[in-house]
Formats: C-alpha cells, structure tokens, sequence
C-alpha cells in the first residue's frame, strides 16, 4: 500500500509541485507555463490497459476490500446511500471484513429537514440500512456528522486564502469532509494512539472517451469532496484515506472497471440505454461513456447496474447537485451564513479571475495521462 498524499493527485507546474489547483495557477501566471495534474501516473502507466482483466468484477471488489482492512488499524466506511458507497459496503460484508465503523453526514440539524438534497439519502437509506445491520448481528460504530458545524470551522482556521483549499468542488459542505480528523475527538485520540485510521471513499466510477476509433480513460481532479488540498498538507500527521475504486494500490480494479463499460458500450447501442447529448449544455466538452460513433451518453443507472451486482435502481437515489458551485447541498449555507458566505463569494471571484473562467456550476476540470483500452 502507499501511504503517501501524492497518492491522491499532484499539480506540476515546470519543476513545482502543489495539492492546490489555485497555487498552481498563481505559479502558470508568472511564467507562462502549463499545469499538468499528476495522478500516479508512473503506477499506471505500468500497466497494459488494453487487456482485460479475467478475474470477476465483484470477486476484484472483494478483494480490494480485503487489502484495505489488512492494511489499517480502524477503518470507517463512508457511506453516503449512493451507488458507489453501497457497493463498497456490500463488498465489505461479502468479503467477511470486519466492520470498525460506517459514518456520513448531514445537515438535520441546521436545517430541520429530513428530505432535502442533502438528508433524503440518508433518511431513505441509510438509516434503514444501519438499522437491517444492526439487527442482523453485526457489530459497529455508526456516526451521523452534523456537517454544518464541522465545515463552519474552516473560517477560524482560513479567514483568508479560502481559494486554496478547493480543486473541483466549491462547496462548503464538501470541503467540511476535510477537517473531520481536526474535530471529531474520536479520530483524534485514535491517531495519537498510533493507530492508522483510514477513511475508506466510494470515488469513483470510470469515464470512457472514443477518440480515433478506440476508447480510452483517464482519471479527473474531482475528488476534493473526499480528499482535498488541506488534508492532503495533513498526511504528515499519520492521516490516512483510500478512494476504493481509483486506487494506485490494486490497479487492476480501475482497469476491469473501465472495460466492463466499454464492452457495454461496443455490445449494445439501443437508444433505450442512452441520454441525447444537448450540446448547448455540454458546449465543446468532450463526451464521456458514449458508444461509438454515436451522440448519445449511457445513462447513470445503467452505469450503475452493470458496474455493480448488488445495487438495485429500484433503490432510492437524488443524484448528484448539478453545479459543483454551491451545489444543492450548500443550501444551508447560502441562506443563513451571510458573513462567511460573503467571504467565500470573494474567494470565488479571485478563483474565477485567476483561472480564466466565467463558469457558474463547477471549476475547471483536469485529467491525467489517457490509458487506452483499445490497440
């Protein structure tokens, strides 16, 4: 295993290195020069992505569970409801991994709402999933984080300079997921003990992209809402994380990932199973998971069902907030926290203004090397 923030993505500008896509663009502006996000490249570029994987998708899901509880002293599961998440819960118990704790957030008490973008998942499927685990024996810690009084906090430490702690997804919600180990008493005492504590994160599902007739993936810089620029600057003090799906440590699981999608992809182009591209929306974006030659992009819940056994679509699901920028689940925020929500509008002026953009729903995205899937 690597136990290494770099594990997690890297800017480069020249020789210069940063977690913080907004430091690298203050270092791309005095020079001229070009940022290249680096995510383990020289791991992944190893490996001959143009062949499957034999083994089974759920039996690598398995053991990828397996490797990570070996690996670590506490783990916690964080679990969401959502697909990713569920899946790596269900790997977890089919493999016979033992369950330290399985944890999530929400905003309940702030906001007195159940069912929200935020709460609606866990109301409708965590809960009653804790409570079928509970029943059936097993035995685990359970924490429900109010994450408005966990992100809050990030104003006494960063009254200033809020530009540097956000990548992907400007929202204060997700950024909260990195103080955590900061304020959660039990993470605390538990790192001082020595022990390596690991937060286990559902990130993520493959993108495919057809270009000259073949398919390729690659990896993106979204996964600030798990692992960002500030915990990344932390990893010194003995903390610990693992995206179960994008993972340098098991290799093989992305690459099988990425061909059980292209084989969909190549296999079947009933329209039934796609979305039409607007492309007012999408504008030159390049198009992702979609079958070749075709303007067309597969649907989230067939991604879903094909990437993942136990998952049903019959199960309760808000999808994702359709802007990156003060998304759904920062509702609370916007209405009620006028001083700081002040402070970070001005946080993303300055971002916007140094980095070229005028988008309002997410940050400018980067990718990795392109592994090809495809000879």
């Amino acid at each position: 295993m690597i136990y290494a923030a770099d594990k997690f993505g890297f800017y480069k500008v020249n020789d210069k290195k940063t977690y913080s896509k907004f430091e690298a663009f203050e270092w791309a502006k005095q020079n001229d020069s070009k940022i290249k996000w680096i995510y383990n490249d020289d791991i992944f570029s190893q490996y001959d992505w143009t062949v499957e994987p034999e083994i089974d998708l759920w039996e690598l899901y398995k053991e990828r569970a397996r490797q990570i509880r070996n690996s670590y002293d506490y783990c916690v599961i964080w679990y969401s409801g959502g697909s990713d998440s569920h899946n790596i819960l269900h790997a977890w118990l089919d493999a016979g991994c033992k369950i330290d704790e399985i944890a999530t957030t929400w905003n309940y008490k702030t906001t007195g709402e159940l069912y929200n973008h935020q709460n609606a998942e866990i109301t409708h499927v965590v809960l009653p999933d804790i409570e079928k685990l509970k029943k059936s024996g097993y035995d685990f810690k359970f924490r429900l984080i109010e994450i408005p009084e966990i992100s809050l906090k990030l104003f006494n430490v960063f009254s200033t300079n809020l530009e540097y702690l956000f990548n992907f997804n400007f929202q204060i919600s997700s950024v909260g997921k990195q103080f955590l180990r900061d304020e959660i008493q039990d993470y605390k005492n538990l790192i001082n003990q020595g022990k390596k504590v690991c937060f286990i994160w559902g990130k993520e599902k493959p993108y495919l992209f057809f270009e000259n007739g073949k398919y390729y993936t690659h990896f993106a810089d979204s996964i600030d809402d798990c692992v960002g620029p500030y915990s990344q600057n932390k990893y010194k003090e003995g903390w610990y994380d693992e995206m179960f799906y994008w993972t340098p440590d098991f290799p093989i699981l992305p690459i099988k990932m990425a061909h059980v999608v292209k084989n969909f992809l190549k296999l079947n182009q009933d329209k039934k199973y796609y979305n039409e591209i607007d492309y007012n929306i999408v504008k030159n974006e390049p198009i992702n998971n979609r079958p070749p030659n075709k303007n067309m992009t597969l649907k989230i819940e067939i991604i879903k069902s094909i990437l993942y056994p136990k998952w049903s679509n019959k199960i309760y699901c808000n999808g994702k907030s359709p802007t990156r920028i003060f998304g759904l689940r920062d509702d609370w925020f916007v209405k009620s926290n006028i001083h700081e929500l002040q402070k970070t509008k001005e946080a993303l002026k300055n971002y916007l203004l140094t980095t070229n953009q005028n988008s309002k729903k997410s940050l400018m995205t980067f990718y990795s090397q392109k592994y090809w899937l495809e000879k």
